[in-house]
């Protein structure tokens, strides 16, 4: 008894899988047929479009059949190597406007005096041979991985010729339900006639409904449910009228009667020996290479749009060179261009039989299948189907398809585009109507190109940056160059001297007027008109005004010389001083032409020249420096002048400005006090005291006091004397932050590793505080750091960037220190026989509890040192 069970179950597992196997074959097949009535009135439609010439309509029936072969051949290629087994592929709208235009143009070239069947068969051959050379191109475009070059096309351009093909489906339902050409703007009023308005009106009523109806109703049975109702009410009116289909053919409802059609006759249209070879190439090579663009954006645009609408992953390139072979296949038989068909993809997407495909892959590829199967019936029909069919359900499906276009590109994309954009757009429509398909397609993008000049040129190419550069420095440095004295009466004049300006993007002439003016905007000089006011008269001078924006560097303000801007508008900003140095960086610039090298930065420089402010040019590539130096913005000869100079970055442009200003301070204060210029600013390989480096960091009340200097001498014992070579390590990123260091002598580098780098003694730092810092990208590198193959070198430039550089008498290393955190910098040093004083974290906790006055006035060094470095930053700031 359990044998017969047993035996029962295994019997009607085949016959399971079986009735599964039936019921996905049915469910495939109806879908390859609904799929068929949905593109059965297109493909006559496409064809009344490609062959709009009048002196094409009594062939019309064998040209609609080249249409149905050419899908037929797309959908067996798209079938076999799509990786979509649901996949349709057919003649498609895109290149339909090319196609007519060449049509219409060899019948128009040839004229009446060549015999017909020479014009038909020149018309045929040439078609396809175009159809065969865009599928070699994209076999190749897609074979060097090219498709998404196609994304360079603008997009208004190519919304302006959608809705030309929108217009231009139009205009075909309605010659193919009314048989009147609409080639001139006279020739629509030919459709105000009582027989013109009854052939037209069912079609266009029948057009604007299927836009409403698919629009509101979503399921896949509607549109295919529309195309088979409208011929039975059309039927039914006529049974119910009494109205014969003779009477109904007569007046226009359906196509006359044509002989009986076999396939051998419609390719016999392709007399290869009257072929008239001279009005193909070169006259219709433009158009052919139009063609290839736009059906190529089409077919990438296809292909995305499947992929994404079926959820499955497809490789572009690969599915370019599918459609290309496609094409290819369809020119060598006579056929048109086409793709995929994205909306009718995702249609047998959603009816394909899932469950049988996961089970037999491919076996969705019966969908394909059944409907070349109903291509093919149609093709093998000995009549044409618009004698049987009203004509205008097919004007009907072009109605429909023309308003949806028209809706979408005209009306719909106004809130997607910005105003230039859509103005481009409806221009580019206007162009392809007035001019014709090649020169209007030239003529759009040659206005988007214009419009993008115009809205490039007025971006924002220059723009005012931080203007102080990374270096830390001395206290004796940062009073010389921001004027730390409260009492100093021209302390005013030392705030703003030095302009940033960031350039970007790519400068042409267009730029000129923009940069010029921003740059004069930011550049102060002192007014010709009026003389500097004398500071020592009593009623010149303002008490103190205190400085809102910048509390830490409140100080006296005397009355100031009358600035004014370099385009002659007064400077109302009282931080603001006579610009002495304007730095361009130039990091950003991707190009530059001759054109704005001479009209914008050699005008620039003759200007600054009249009012002696040094230019610094600095970030410069080749090309640009090529230029630059070619149109005599600066010395060809490699040597700068008196008022320009160069620099491989930005921060070695504002160092180098910044000492120039601090010495022409440590000049001023050396005359005025009689110091020697050596005492006011001790030359950098001078070994510096560890004690006069603190006492230069604190108070002027506080330094001169005995208890402080006896402290002072005190805590220098506490610190290690350490001697570095170039490109030794300091301390690294990571390791424990125990120690901090005094800069006695030489030059130490602090960088930031970079996202990618990781260094071998330390673990991958990824602190959030110094992912916050503002980075700077290190230039050269060779003037800072040699790199060595040991393990104590540093690592390249390119594996960090600039953090600061630290000159001799500076405090470094304190941060991290203070914070008790691990190293989030290393240090470097960049010069030879560098001297540093180092004080470890024991000696600083045994000076709290032994010498607390001693360890307070070392804290307070180091806290005024850290302020110094945030109001560098803060007169950055105040622009």
């Amino acid at each position: 008894m359990a044998r017969d069970d047993e035996a029962l179950l295994v019997s009607k597992a085949p016959m399971g899988g079986k009735l599964q196997l039936v019921q996905g074959a049915v469910q495939a097949i109806l879908a390859g047929m609904i799929i068929a009535i949905v593109m059965c009135p297109l493909m006559i439609g496409y064809a009344a479009m490609i062959y709009g010439h009048d002196e094409f309509e009594s062939v019309m029936p064998m040209l609609t059949k080249l249409v149905f072969m050419s899908s037929i051949a797309h959908q067996l290629v798209i079938t076999i190597r799509s990786p979509l087994s649901f996949a349709i592929g057919q003649t498609q709208d895109a290149g339909l406007i090319f196609l007519s235009t060449m049509a219409t143009s060899i019948m128009v070239e040839l004229g009446p005096t060549v015999p017909f069947q020479e014009r038909i068969a020149t018309v045929v051959v040439h078609l396809s041979i175009c159809t065969a050379m865009v599928g070699f191109g994209l076999i190749v475009f897609g074979k060097l991985r090219l498709a998404s070059l196609v994304n360079y096309l603008p997009t208004p351009v190519i919304g302006g010729y959608l809705a030309f093909i929108g217009f231009f489906v139009l205009k075909g339902g309605i010659t193919l339900m009314t048989g009147t050409a609409l080639k001139t703007l006279g020739s629509w009023t030919q459709l105000f006639t009582g027989h013109q308005m009854a052939l037209l009106l069912p079609g266009v009523l029948c057009g604007l409904a299927l836009s409403y109806i698919t629009a509101r109703y979503h399921h896949f049975a509607v549109f295919p449910g529309c195309l088979i109702a409208m011929p039975v009410i059309f039927f039914l009116v006529l049974w119910i009228s009494g109205i014969t289909m003779d009477e109904a053919r007569s007046y226009g409802y359906l196509s006359p009667e044509t002989p009986r059609i076999a396939l051998g006759d419609v390719y016999g249209l392709f007399h290869f020996s009257t072929i008239h070879w001279e009005v193909m190439f070169p006259l219709q090579l433009p158009t052919v290479f139009s063609m290839f663009c736009v059906i190529a954006l089409a077919s990438t645009l296809d292909i995305v749009s499947a992929s994404m609408g079926t959820g499955s992953p497809m490789e572009y390139n690969q599915q370019l060179q599918t459609v290309g072979v496609s094409n290819l296949v369809t020119g060598l038989t006579g056929g048109y261009t086409g793709s995929y068909i994205f909306s009718q993809t995702i249609f047998s997407h959603r009816l394909h039989p899932a469950a049988i495909e996961a089970q037999y892959p491919g076996f969705s590829r019966l969908i394909g299948l059944s409907l070349i199967i109903c291509e093919f019936c149609i093709v093998l029909t000995p009549f044409s189907l618009t004698t049987v069919i009203p004509k205008f359900l097919f004007g009907s499906v072009l109605v429909f398809i023309g308003v949806e276009l028209l809706k979408t590109w005209i009306i719909g994309v106004y809130r997607k585009l910005l105003l230039v954009e859509y103005l481009t757009a409806l221009a580019t429509f206007i162009f392809l109507n007035v001019f014709g398909v090649q020169l209007g397609l030239a003529a759009g993008v040659g206005l988007a190109a214009l419009c993008f000049l115009i809205e490039y040129a007025r971006s924002e190419a220059v723009r005012v940056v931080q203007s102080t550069s990374d270096v830390i420095r001395t206290a004796e440095q940062h009073e010389l160059l921001h004027g730390g004295s409260a009492v100093e009466e021209d302390a005013w004049l030392k705030k703003q001297r030095v302009v940033t300006l960031q350039l970007h993007g790519h400068i042409f002439f267009g730029s000129v007027v923009h940069i010029q003016e921003r740059v004069k905007e930011a550049v102060c000089i002192r007014s010709k008109a009026t003389k500097p006011q004398t500071h020592g008269h009593a009623s010149m001078v303002h008490p103190m005004r205190h400085d809102h924006r910048m509390p830490l560097l409140a100080m006296n303000h005397g009355v100031h010389p009358p600035l004014q801007k370099l385009d002659g508008k007064l400077c109302c900003d009282e931080h603001r001083g006579r610009t002495r140095f304007v730095v361009f960086d130039f990091s950003q610039v991707s190009g530059l032409d001759a054109t704005a090298a001479r009209s914008c930065f050699l005008a620039l420089k003759m200007l600054f020249k009249q009012h002696k402010i040094t230019v610094v040019y600095c970030g410069m590539k080749e090309k640009i420096e090529f230029l630059l130096r070619a149109n005599d913005v600066f010395s060809t000869d490699g040597h700068d002048d008196e008022l320009c100079h160069t620099t491989s970055d930005v921060d070695l442009a504002l160092d180098w400005c910044e000492q120039q200003l601090i010495l022409a301070a440590a000049k001023k204060r050396s005359l005025d006090s009689g110091q020697s210029l050596q005492a006011v600013l001790p030359p950098a390989t001078q070994e510096l005291p560890l004690a006069q480096i603190f006492k230069a960091y604190l108070s002027t009340e506080r330094r001169n006091t005995p208890e402080v200097t006896q402290a002072i001498d005190d805590v220098a014992k506490q610190f290690a004397i350490q001697r570095w070579k170039q490109t030794e390590r300091v301390f690294v990123v990571g390791e424990t932050s125990d120690s901090w260091f005094v800069l006695l002598r030489g030059q130490v580098t602090l960088y930031t590793k970079t996202d990618s780098s990781e260094a071998s003694d330390s673990p991958h730092f990824t602190n959030p505080f110094v992912s916050n810092l503002r980075r700077r990208r290190y230039g050269s590198g060779n003037q800072h750091v040699a790199s060595q193959p040991n393990s104590t070198t540093a690592d390249t430039a390119s594996d960090r960037e600039l953090f600061a550089r630290v000159r001799a008498g500076c405090i470094f290393g304190d941060m991290d220190f203070v914070l008790q955190q691990p190293r989030a910098i290393e240090a470097v040093c960049t010069e030879d026989d560098t001297v540093t004083a180092m004080i470890p974290r024991s000696s600083m906790e045994k000076l709290l509890q032994t010498q607390p006055q001693v360890a307070f006035a070392l804290q307070e060094a180091v806290l005024r040192a850290s302020y110094m470095a945030l109001t560098e930053k803060l007169h950055s700031l105040v622009i």
